[in-house]
């Protein structure tokens, strides 16, 4: 056994003095838009496969209570980045001007906002809601929206008698004939009306971005004061959030596993399903495929913010130059996304 005289174990505790101390990783808290589900997944694969820490960062993620109501809660503080709705932004900056929020990611390129309905309430197309009661909570996305839907699709604004309503009583009441319609993300209501057993045939909706309102849908949003002084984080959390949407997509097993592991009374069937609704109709559009995700497109961006200041009576709508940022975006070709694995 070799034996250490006292020089050197005095030598080696001043060479551990001397040593630099080891970073430690940047801690960060990210609030989701709602409870895990399967599009969360990026997240959980990101943190569980070590893409956040090799970009440094400790990723602490909490549920959230709607997309609009991330932007306050990070403005608040109650989060470092939010899932949220860009849209909501609108208001918020103009409002706020002094505690700007910016959107440092566009993960979906479509907004989920939409009218739903049931065969046999007399709706088939939009403008067959003329007269009809909707139900909706007073800040929901598709409600906010509905006078920009209703102006693309010929219908009064004023022609629909609105039902105010929590969140979980909307499909409910559409279900027992208490309301016509309801206003919700697609791909909540789809899911929530098939568990009250309507049929897949008699479910009608009509999302915004097929009728005539094109904007965009969560994103990843951001004090601009963060952004500013940490923008190496940001290009790190945005890289590590892409690199977890791939693994997601190549592996939607793994990537509903991530999600029970948060929340053990996930419906593994039905969070699979969901995730690739929202895959399908969200993420891997088109214009992804064309320009990578994040791409945001200016004239897009600029309808959006004339759109949101329509519904939120906003005089002086912040420019959309201003919050839509792509300066945090890894190369094009390091966005390309591959088809969801079967």
């Amino acid at each position: 056994m070799t034996r250490l005289t006292r020089r050197a174990l005095l030598g080696i505790g001043a060479g551990l003095v001397a040593a630099p101390a080891i970073a430690q990783p940047r801690a960060i808290r990210l609030m989701l838009d709602w409870t895990p589900q399967g599009y969360h997944a990026a997240w959980f694969l990101a943190a569980e496969r070590g893409h956040f820490a090799r970009e440094g960062l400790n990723v602490a993620i909490q549920r959230g209570f709607g997309s609009g109501d991330v932007v306050t809660k990070v403005a608040a503080g109650v989060a470092d980045i939010g899932f949220g709705d860009p849209g909501a932004v609108v208001k918020h900056n103009a409002e706020n001007p002094g505690r700007a929020i910016v959107n440092a990611f566009q993960y979906f390129d479509r907004t989920l906002a939409g009218v739903i309905t049931l065969a046999g309430r007399g709706i088939e197309k939009p403008s067959d809601l003329r007269g009809k009661r909707i139900a909706a909570p007073a800040g929901d996305s598709g409600r906010v929206l509905f006078p920009a839907f209703a102006r693309a699709n010929g219908i009064p604004a004023d022609s629909v008698t609105w039902i105010t309503v929590a969140p979980p009583i909307r499909e409910p009441m559409l279900m027992r004939g208490e309301a016509d319609a309801i206003t919700a993300f697609v791909s909540g209501a789809f899911f929530n009306l098939r568990a009250l057993g309507a049929r897949e045939a008699d479910i009608r909706m009509f999302g915004f971005n097929a009728h005539g309102v094109d904007i965009y849908g969560n994103a990843l949003l951001l004090p601009a004061e963060l952004a500013q002084r940490e923008p190496a984080m940001v290009r790190g959390f945005v890289r590590a959030t892409i690199a977890g949407l791939r693994d997601a997509l190549n592996d939607p097993a793994a990537a509903i596993a991530a999600v029970q592991a948060r929340e053990p009374l996930a419906d593994v069937p039905l969070e699979t399903e969901r995730m690739r609704f929202i895959m399908r109709e969200a993420v891997l559009t088109p214009t992804v495929a064309q320009h990578g995700v994040g791409h945001v497109d200016g004239a897009r961006a600029t309808a959006m913010v004339a759109a949101m200041a329509e519904s939120f009576a906003v005089p002086n709508p912040p420019a959309a130059s201003s919050f839509m940022l792509t300066d945090f975006l890894p190369p094009a070709a390091e966005r390309m996304l591959p088809a969801m694995r079967a």
